[in-house]
Protein backbone atom coordinates (compact mmCIF):
# COMPACT_ATOMS: atom_id res chain seq x y z
CA UNK A 1 0.00 0.00 0.00
CA UNK A 2 1.17 3.48 -1.06
CA UNK A 3 0.79 6.23 1.70
CA UNK A 4 1.19 9.51 1.55
CA UNK A 5 2.52 12.26 4.68
CA UNK A 6 3.70 15.14 5.43
CA UNK A 7 6.69 13.94 7.99
CA UNK A 8 9.44 15.61 10.24
CA UNK A 9 13.03 13.80 9.99
CA UNK A 10 14.11 12.75 13.73
CA UNK A 11 16.48 10.31 13.23
CA UNK A 12 19.33 8.93 10.85
CA UNK A 13 20.83 5.63 10.72
CA UNK A 14 23.46 4.10 8.25
CA UNK A 15 22.35 0.83 7.16
CA UNK A 16 24.63 0.35 4.52
CA UNK A 17 27.52 2.70 2.47
CA UNK A 18 24.58 4.28 0.03
CA UNK A 19 21.32 3.43 2.47
CA UNK A 20 19.88 4.65 5.30
CA UNK A 21 16.98 4.18 7.98
CA UNK A 22 15.44 7.50 8.64
CA UNK A 23 12.49 7.84 11.94
CA UNK A 24 9.52 10.32 10.77
CA UNK A 25 7.31 12.24 13.00
CA UNK A 26 3.62 12.01 10.51
CA UNK A 27 0.44 13.60 11.80
CA UNK A 28 -1.21 10.28 10.13
CA UNK A 29 0.89 7.48 10.67
CA UNK A 30 2.60 8.77 14.09
CA UNK A 31 6.31 7.29 14.29
CA UNK A 32 7.29 5.75 11.29
CA UNK A 33 10.88 4.46 10.08
CA UNK A 34 11.78 4.15 6.22
CA UNK A 35 14.25 2.10 4.52
CA UNK A 36 15.84 4.72 2.03
CA UNK A 37 17.75 2.57 -0.51
CA UNK A 38 20.54 4.26 -2.51
CA UNK A 39 20.04 7.68 -0.85
CA UNK A 40 23.83 8.70 -0.64
CA UNK A 41 24.41 7.34 -4.45
CA UNK A 42 25.72 10.57 -6.64
CA UNK A 43 22.38 10.53 -8.61
CA UNK A 44 19.78 9.53 -6.22
CA UNK A 45 16.51 12.00 -6.11
CA UNK A 46 16.50 11.53 -1.94
CA UNK A 47 19.71 14.01 -2.00
CA UNK A 48 19.20 16.94 -1.01
CA UNK A 49 15.55 15.97 0.54
CA UNK A 50 16.39 14.41 3.68
CA UNK A 51 18.05 15.52 6.85
CA UNK A 52 17.81 16.49 9.98
CA UNK A 53 14.92 18.74 11.07
CA UNK A 54 13.50 18.88 7.81
CA UNK A 55 9.80 18.40 7.39
CA UNK A 56 9.01 16.62 3.95
CA UNK A 57 6.29 15.36 1.72
CA UNK A 58 7.08 11.81 2.05
CA UNK A 59 5.49 9.04 -0.25
CA UNK A 60 6.49 5.44 1.23
CA UNK A 61 4.84 1.19 0.32
CA UNK A 62 3.75 0.65 3.66
CA UNK A 63 4.09 -2.70 5.26
CA UNK A 64 1.52 -4.16 7.25
CA UNK A 65 3.03 -6.49 9.13
CA UNK A 66 6.21 -4.51 10.97
CA UNK A 67 7.46 -0.91 11.50
CA UNK A 68 10.22 -0.87 8.90
CA UNK A 69 8.33 0.54 5.17
CA UNK A 70 10.02 1.82 1.91
CA UNK A 71 10.72 5.14 0.99
CA UNK A 72 9.24 5.85 -1.94
CA UNK A 73 9.72 9.41 -2.90
CA UNK A 74 10.22 12.88 -0.96
CA UNK A 75 10.11 16.59 -1.13
CA UNK A 76 11.31 18.91 1.79
CA UNK A 77 8.73 21.54 2.51
CA UNK A 78 10.62 23.27 5.31
CA UNK A 79 14.66 22.82 5.40
CA UNK A 80 15.82 25.19 8.15
CA UNK A 81 19.17 25.45 6.81
CA UNK A 82 19.64 28.29 9.42
CA UNK A 83 20.23 25.21 12.15
CA UNK A 84 23.05 24.59 10.54
CA UNK A 85 24.70 27.62 11.33
CA UNK A 86 23.31 28.07 15.17
CA UNK A 87 24.69 25.44 17.20
CA UNK A 88 22.57 26.44 20.43
CA UNK A 89 19.21 26.32 18.26
CA UNK A 90 20.49 22.63 16.62
CA UNK A 91 21.10 21.72 20.31
CA UNK A 92 17.52 22.34 21.65
CA UNK A 93 16.31 21.44 18.07
CA UNK A 94 18.51 17.73 18.60
CA UNK A 95 16.95 17.13 22.11
CA UNK A 96 13.20 18.01 20.95
CA UNK A 97 13.65 15.24 17.74
CA UNK A 98 15.02 12.77 20.51
CA UNK A 99 12.66 12.78 23.19
CA UNK A 100 9.91 12.33 20.44
CA UNK A 101 11.27 9.68 18.96
CA UNK A 102 11.72 8.18 22.01
CA UNK A 103 7.55 8.52 23.77
CA UNK A 104 6.18 8.63 20.59
CA UNK A 105 4.55 5.31 19.92
CA UNK A 106 5.20 3.55 16.28
CA UNK A 107 1.65 3.44 13.83
CA UNK A 108 -0.65 5.46 16.22
CA UNK A 109 -1.84 8.90 14.92
CA UNK A 110 -0.26 12.28 16.59
CA UNK A 111 -1.22 15.38 14.98
CA UNK A 112 -0.89 17.24 18.35
CA UNK A 113 2.57 16.25 18.74
CA UNK A 114 3.63 17.02 15.16
CA UNK A 115 2.22 20.43 15.25
CA UNK A 116 4.00 21.17 18.18
CA UNK A 117 7.16 19.82 17.27
CA UNK A 118 6.73 21.82 13.64
CA UNK A 119 6.16 24.75 14.79
CA UNK A 120 8.98 24.68 17.85
CA UNK A 121 11.47 23.75 14.88
CA UNK A 122 9.98 26.90 12.94
CA UNK A 123 10.78 29.13 15.82
CA UNK A 124 14.13 27.73 16.48
CA UNK A 125 15.11 28.12 12.92
CA UNK A 126 13.85 31.94 12.70
CA UNK A 127 14.29 33.33 16.26
CA UNK A 128 17.27 30.68 17.89
CA UNK A 129 16.54 29.71 21.32
CA UNK A 130 17.00 30.64 24.88
CA UNK A 131 16.65 28.46 27.99
CA UNK A 132 13.11 29.22 28.97
CA UNK A 133 11.72 28.29 25.22
CA UNK A 134 12.95 24.66 26.21
CA UNK A 135 10.79 24.18 29.25
CA UNK A 136 7.45 25.80 27.56
CA UNK A 137 8.23 22.74 24.67
CA UNK A 138 8.49 20.31 27.89
CA UNK A 139 5.16 21.91 29.26
CA UNK A 140 3.55 21.85 25.64
CA UNK A 141 4.60 17.94 25.06
CA UNK A 142 3.38 16.69 28.71
CA UNK A 143 -0.07 18.25 27.73
CA UNK A 144 0.05 16.90 24.18
CA UNK A 145 0.25 13.38 25.99
CA UNK A 146 -2.45 14.13 28.82
CA UNK A 147 0.87 14.40 31.52
CA UNK A 148 0.68 17.87 32.13
CA UNK A 149 0.87 18.48 35.77
CA UNK A 150 -2.18 20.08 37.97
CA UNK A 151 -0.71 23.59 39.27
CA UNK A 152 -4.13 25.15 39.87
CA UNK A 153 -5.53 22.86 43.45
CA UNK A 154 -4.27 20.53 45.96
CA UNK A 155 -4.37 17.02 44.89
CA UNK A 156 -5.51 15.57 48.05
CA UNK A 157 -7.92 18.45 49.52
CA UNK A 158 -9.01 20.16 46.14
CA UNK A 159 -8.05 23.64 47.52
CA UNK A 160 -7.77 26.22 45.21
CA UNK A 161 -3.82 27.15 44.98
CA UNK A 162 -2.86 30.45 43.42
CA UNK A 163 -0.17 31.09 41.01
CA UNK A 164 2.34 32.78 43.34
CA UNK A 165 0.85 30.26 46.44
CA UNK A 166 4.08 30.06 48.72
CA UNK A 167 4.32 26.32 51.02
CA UNK A 168 2.96 24.09 48.13
CA UNK A 169 4.82 21.41 47.29
CA UNK A 170 4.85 19.26 44.36
CA UNK A 171 4.25 15.98 44.25
CA UNK A 172 6.26 14.38 41.52
CA UNK A 173 4.18 10.09 41.42
CA UNK A 174 1.31 12.43 41.14
CA UNK A 175 1.73 14.78 39.08
CA UNK A 176 0.55 17.75 40.60
CA UNK A 177 0.64 20.24 43.52
CA UNK A 178 -0.30 19.38 47.45
CA UNK A 179 -0.83 22.65 49.95
CA UNK A 180 1.03 22.62 53.24
CA UNK A 181 -1.74 21.29 55.43
CA UNK A 182 -1.43 18.16 53.26
CA UNK A 183 2.39 17.79 52.23
CA UNK A 184 2.90 15.80 55.63
CA UNK A 185 0.63 13.00 54.39
CA UNK A 186 1.64 9.57 52.12
CA UNK A 187 3.40 12.55 49.34
CA UNK A 188 5.52 13.89 52.25
CA UNK A 189 8.61 13.87 50.44
CA UNK A 190 7.29 16.08 48.05
CA UNK A 191 9.97 18.65 46.81
CA UNK A 192 8.76 22.25 47.75
CA UNK A 193 8.49 24.85 44.59
CA UNK A 194 9.49 27.95 44.93
CA UNK A 195 6.61 30.43 44.52
CA UNK A 196 8.34 32.33 41.34
CA UNK A 197 8.89 29.57 39.67
CA UNK A 198 5.05 27.74 40.50
CA UNK A 199 3.37 31.33 38.86
CA UNK A 200 5.95 30.72 35.88
CA UNK A 201 5.07 26.98 34.76
CA UNK A 202 1.27 28.00 35.50
CA UNK A 203 2.15 31.03 33.21
CA UNK A 204 3.61 29.01 30.50
CA UNK A 205 1.35 25.89 30.57
CA UNK A 206 -1.72 28.38 30.17
CA UNK A 207 0.19 30.01 27.08
CA UNK A 208 -0.54 28.47 23.98
CA UNK A 209 2.52 30.78 22.45
CA UNK A 210 6.10 30.63 23.93
CA UNK A 211 5.98 34.56 23.96
CA UNK A 212 4.91 34.64 27.66
CA UNK A 213 8.43 32.11 28.21
CA UNK A 214 10.61 33.99 25.75
CA UNK A 215 9.42 37.38 27.86
CA UNK A 216 10.35 35.80 31.11
CA UNK A 217 13.59 37.07 32.37
CA UNK A 218 14.55 34.32 34.56
CA UNK A 219 17.60 34.18 36.95
CA UNK A 220 20.13 31.44 37.23
CA UNK A 221 18.44 29.91 40.33
CA UNK A 222 15.14 29.77 39.03
CA UNK A 223 16.09 27.90 35.41
CA UNK A 224 18.56 25.77 37.71
CA UNK A 225 14.68 24.96 39.80
CA UNK A 226 12.90 24.66 36.46
CA UNK A 227 15.59 22.18 34.99
CA UNK A 228 15.26 20.27 38.05
CA UNK A 229 11.75 20.36 38.64
CA UNK A 230 10.15 19.15 34.88
CA UNK A 231 13.62 16.89 34.44
CA UNK A 232 12.40 14.82 37.44
CA UNK A 233 9.17 14.81 35.95
CA UNK A 234 10.03 14.20 32.59
CA UNK A 235 11.64 10.77 33.80
CA UNK A 236 8.90 9.77 36.18
CA UNK A 237 6.34 9.65 33.80
CA UNK A 238 7.84 9.22 30.63
CA UNK A 239 10.76 6.51 31.44
CA UNK A 240 13.58 9.36 29.48
CA UNK A 241 16.92 8.77 30.91
CA UNK A 242 17.39 12.79 30.43
CA UNK A 243 20.84 12.03 28.28
CA UNK A 244 19.94 14.29 25.28
CA UNK A 245 18.24 16.88 27.37
CA UNK A 246 21.16 17.15 29.94
CA UNK A 247 23.52 17.63 26.78
CA UNK A 248 20.92 20.26 25.00
CA UNK A 249 21.16 22.54 28.36
CA UNK A 250 24.45 22.38 28.70
CA UNK A 251 25.42 23.70 25.06
CA UNK A 252 22.77 26.33 25.86
CA UNK A 253 24.87 27.41 28.88
CA UNK A 254 28.38 27.37 27.28
CA UNK A 255 29.94 30.94 26.07
CA UNK A 256 32.24 29.31 23.41
CA UNK A 257 33.70 31.09 20.42
CA UNK A 258 33.72 30.61 17.05
CA UNK A 259 36.35 27.75 16.77
CA UNK A 260 34.61 25.85 19.03
CA UNK A 261 31.03 26.20 17.35
CA UNK A 262 31.26 22.94 14.60
CA UNK A 263 32.80 20.83 17.24
CA UNK A 264 29.68 21.78 19.72
CA UNK A 265 27.41 21.30 16.58
CA UNK A 266 28.51 17.93 15.58
CA UNK A 267 27.63 16.94 19.39
CA UNK A 268 24.50 17.97 19.30
CA UNK A 269 23.73 16.32 15.76
CA UNK A 270 24.93 13.13 17.36
CA UNK A 271 22.21 13.15 19.64
CA UNK A 272 19.90 12.78 16.81
CA UNK A 273 21.40 10.63 14.32
CA UNK A 274 21.97 8.21 17.50
CA UNK A 275 20.53 4.35 16.55
CA UNK A 276 17.16 3.63 16.28
CA UNK A 277 15.38 2.62 18.83
CA UNK A 278 12.83 -0.28 18.70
Amino acid sequence: MIEKTQAIVLRIAPVSNTSRIVAWLTPDHGKIATVIKGAQRPKSPFLGQVDLFYTCELLFYAHERRHLHIARECCALRRRDSLRADWRAAAAASYFADLLARVTPYEAPQPALFDLLDRALDHLAAEGVVEAFVYWFELKLLAALGLQPRLDVCLECGQALLPAQRHASFALARGGLLCARCAGGPDGAAAQVSSDVLAMLAGWQASAHPRAALRTRCTVAQLSELERLLGQFLRHHLETDGTSRAIALDLLRRKVGAACAGWQLRVAAQVGRSQIAD
